[in-house]
């Protein structure tokens, strides 16, 4: 049996109640934070731009809620533009091990296309459960080798996650399922040019999954075929996508059932590339200890090959981010606003703030080198590394070897609870927010679906 062909079984096969309610409560949790970051997002401007667009679209017109407005799409575009707002802010979770932000594209699908087809919360909930189970497989048998060809890793994995999620609640069979895994390799792209010049693609990457599964799930159950051996083919995902010498299709079906992925998922405490979130811990613990910028002569940071792609490198260009997307995939910014503000959040990304002499200075003293490779935990964890020369001639070695919101270094429920509120501040009142959250935690009850709908 092809590895398409077992993933499709246990899919299809998967129910409800075979799922651990732990894993239930981390999926519940999981689409409150992603539903907060991405009524956050509906104020970016980038999110406006992504509406604007698909309302020109011929037939874009539909029932199912965009967030944060009155207005309704169809399905599929529902799902891009929520799926455009979830990610565009980049506080959505992330998979580690995988590196795949899995939540923001399986929330506005599963949230789009279960309503219209009159899913049940709890079909809804095993849905959006599978696609995670899917996606980080996926991810994870990459040996993370998408982002070393230039490839983002949610974009090639995320699309195989969402249209698991999306056949599941169609209906599909196991063989039209397996078709509709080999026709995702089609539709699997989002390159990481985007950094070059902080533009606004990334988030379409998030989108695009969401909207391209309700596609493809349709034209599976209507006929159509994809190749049975998508994975382990010579001109299969891992070696047209990734690296053969690091990855190992097997693990896309490893311990289906048994181990939940969907509870190794972090949630993000900074709205900034995740890459640079151990070397923010590290930066907000030396202000803690008492560490001022004028006591700092440099800072250098060891960090993942991988990682320090997206956060360092070119190093020069990280000095002085020119706009917002810049600054969140700045490791040099980051680790200054940690040291000088001792937090990061979305202020940190307004045009004055970016332009703040202060931050500027600091960063301009940021080096850095790649890690030696498997010392750091890296991907499992996302640890910081920074060694702080002081301008007395002191050398101080800070390390985080988890960072904080990974699932064994957690953000307490009262964290995620203030999150929320932040995020939807503004946008909801209390009451409606304390009902968007209740109608989430209550998603399975009989009545789970049409209170989600009212509070949204």
């Amino acid at each position: 049996m092809t590895h398409s062909a077992t993933l499709a079984s246990f899919v299809i096969a998967l129910d409800f109640d075979a799922i651990p309610s732990s894993t239930i409560t981390r999926a519940k949790q999981l689409m409150i934070d992603t539903l907060g970051v991405g009524l956050s997002g509906t104020r970016h401007p980038n999110f406006e731009i992504a509406l604007a667009g698909i309302r020109a679209i011929p037939g874009s017109s539909g029932a199912q809620p965009v967030l944060g407005r009155a207005e309704t799409l169809a399905a599929p575009y529902a799902a891009l533009a929520n799926g455009v707002a979830c990610h565009v802010l980049d506080f959505d979770d992330t998979h580690t091990a995988s590196i795949v932000h899995g939540s923001a594209i399986l929330t506005p699908l599963v949230l789009a296309l279960g309503p219209e087809v009159a899913a049940s919360g709890r079909d809804i909930l095993t849905a959006f459960v599978a696609g995670w189970e899917v996606a980080a497989r996926v991810g994870i048998a990459s040996g993370n080798s998408f982002h070393n060809r230039g490839f983002h890793s949610t974009a090639i994995a995320g699309i195989f996650g969402a249209t698991a999620a999306a056949g599941k609640l169609l209906g599909l069979s196991p063989a039209q399922m397996q078709h509709a895994f080999g026709l995702c390799g089609s539709q699997a792209a989002g390159v990481t040019e985007f950094l070059v010049n902080s533009s606004s693609s990334k988030g379409y990457h998030v989108g695009w999954a969401a909207q391209n599964a309700i596609i493809t799930a349709h034209l599976a159950k209507a006929g159509a075929t994809g190749p049975a051996t998508i994975f382990e083919g010579r001109n299969g995902v891992f070696n047209t996508h990734g690296l053969p010498d690091l990855s190992d299709p097997s693990l896309t079906v490893a311990d289906l059932g048994t181990r939940w992925e969907t509870e190794n998922v972090s949630i993000k405490p900074y709205p900034c590339c995740h890459f640079a979130h151990g070397a923010v811990d590290c930066a907000i613990a030396l202000r803690e200890e008492g560490i001022k910028a004028a006591d700092v002569q440099n800072i250098h940071a060891i960090i993942d090959e991988v990682a320090a792609g997206f956060v360092c490198d070119p190093i020069e260009s990280k000095f002085a981010p020119t706009n917002a997307y810049g600054a969140k995939f700045s490791l040099p910014y980051l680790v200054a606003c940690g040291l000088i503000d001792g937090q990061i959040d979305q202020a940190s990304f307004t045009a004055d703030q970016i332009r703040r002499d202060d931050l500027l200075s600091l960063a301009r003293k940021t080096s850095y080198e790649n890690a030696e490779k498997g010392t750091t935990g890296f991907p499992k964890y996302f640890p910081g590394h920074l060694r702080v020369t002081l301008t007395d001639g002191r050398l101080i070695d800070k390390r985080v070897a988890i960072n904080r919101g990974n699932p064994d270094a957690p953000l307490s429920d009262d964290a995620i609870a203030h999150k929320f509120k932040r995020c939807v501040e503004g946008i909801l009142t209390d009451p409606q927010a304390d009902a968007l959250i209740g109608a989430v935690l209550a998603l399975d009850t009989p009545e789970g679906v049409h209170n989600l709908m009212r509070a949204l």
